[in-house]
């Protein structure tokens, strides 16, 4: 079975906005090399 590697964008204050994030191609390179 294979791994599920999950992530979430939460501030300090409990804030989750996924549109205030900037999925570049850095971003996506980091996820898929974890």
């Amino acid at each position: 079975m294979g791994f599920l590697t999950f992530g979430l964008n939460v501030t300090l204050d409990g804030c989750i906005d996924h549109t205030q994030g900037i999925a570049d191609d850095e971003l996506h390179d980091y996820w898929r090399q974890l």
